[in-house]
């Protein structure tokens, strides 16, 4: 019996520290995290305004005049990775920043505005789940608290793609025409997984693992583990800056991006869905910008541009341009064909002046 009681004191003992030692841990990440995210505002402070969209705070940059209004929307490229690793080192949403030499071209044409969706760039993150429904909304709730009228033309890029078609089911008077460049068909995943574990991938992941990825981040692991191993920024595309390179290149490796990373990843199902649901596009313009992806594996480039074409078929007044001088980054290495195929749509729905006789 006295055995038995210093076990059970001694297992009390250990638990009453162990939980003492975890709590410091939590508050050690929250203080770190915090500190961590001061110096990032004054590192690379915010471009852009905060709008609220209901206890959210979404950031928006917004320059040009005209209508209609050219809405920039960025993705995630996790789908194009073949192994949980790859897809968490090289699949984070972009910020809303990286249009910015392709914003400010058309910015000459039209009022042309990009964003941060919920989690990335300067714009908090958002609750479960964040699927493209969710992402449709709250776009829809930021255009509108910004004063920004429609008609759109909306530009969507990899994963956004599926937002963008559900923004169009969701509030098809707002959507004048798009541009996908390089879009992730609802299909492409499923497509290239066969039936390993990659293919079942998302179904692994939920709520639990939505909450995870936040706690994460408040805490301070992902980027604890980011500044373990830091990822070498490569070389700044031509058209940009020095400065606005290293901007883009902090916000997409930001911790907080990895937590929407993995938000993203747990709502995939939901979005495919939403997106198939969402139906055509009827007679509005639509381009669909694509290239031989080299972040697809060889195996599976055939089936990805069959599957852009099909994206094509979207809309009876759609059409597919292939680029060839870009191994898949349209949106940095080939941003002059960005800015022709919106520049074509823009003109396609913007109403003629009429001539008199």
């Amino acid at each position: 019996m006295a055995i038995s009681a210093r076990v059970r004191t001694a297992a009390l003992a250990a638990l009453i520290v162990g939980t003492g030692v975890f709590a410091i841990a939590v508050l050690s990440g929250l203080l770190y995290e915090q500190g961590q995210r001061a110096r990032d505002r004054e590192q690379f402070p915010p471009i852009g305004r905060s709008v609220d969209i209901g206890g959210r705070m979404l950031n928006i940059y917004c320059s040009g005049v005209g209508q209609p209004a050219v809405i920039f929307e960025s993705g995630a490229t996790w789908t194009l990775y073949n192994t949980p690793m790859a897809m968490y080192e090289n699949g984070a949403p972009r910020p809303g920043y990286g249009w910015v030499w392709i914003q400010r071209e058309l910015a000459r044409l039209t009022t042309a505005c990009w964003y941060d969706r919920a989690g990335s760039g300067w714009s908090d993150p958002g609750p479960y789940p964040r699927d493209s429904a969710s992402q449709a909304r709250d776009l829809h709730a930021l255009l509108s608290a910004a004063g920004v009228r429609p008609p759109y033309v909306l530009v969507a890029e990899s994963s956004a793609a599926l937002d963008a078609r559900v923004y169009t089911g969701f509030y098809p008077a707002d959507v004048a025409g798009l541009v996908f460049v390089n879009g992730i068909h609802p299909d492409f995943f499923s497509r290239t997984r066969g039936g390993g574990r990659g293919a079942r991938f998302p179904e692994f992941v939920g709520h639990s693992q939505d909450v995870a990825a936040q706690v994460f981040n408040q805490i301070g692991l992902y980027r604890f583990a980011s500044t373990r191993h830091p990822a070498a920024a490569p070389s700044a595309p031509k058209e940009m800056t020095t400065s606005e390179w290293n901007t883009i290149w902090h916000l997409t490796q930001a911790a907080k991006a990895r937590s929407a990373l993995l938000q993203d990843i747990a709502s995939w199902q939901q979005s495919r869905t939403q997106a198939l649901s969402a139906g055509s596009l009827g007679g509005r313009p639509l381009i669909v910008l694509s290239s031989e992806n080299t972040a697809v594996a060889t195996q599976y480039r055939a089936v990805w541009m069959e599957l852009q074409a099909d994206l094509a078929r979207l809309s009876e007044r759609g059409k597919q341009v292939v680029v060839r001088q870009s191994n898949g980054d349209l949106t940095y290495q080939a941003p002059d064909a960005v800015v022709e195929a919106v520049r074509q749509v823009v003109g396609e729905v913007r109403p003629q002046p009429v001539r008199l006789r």
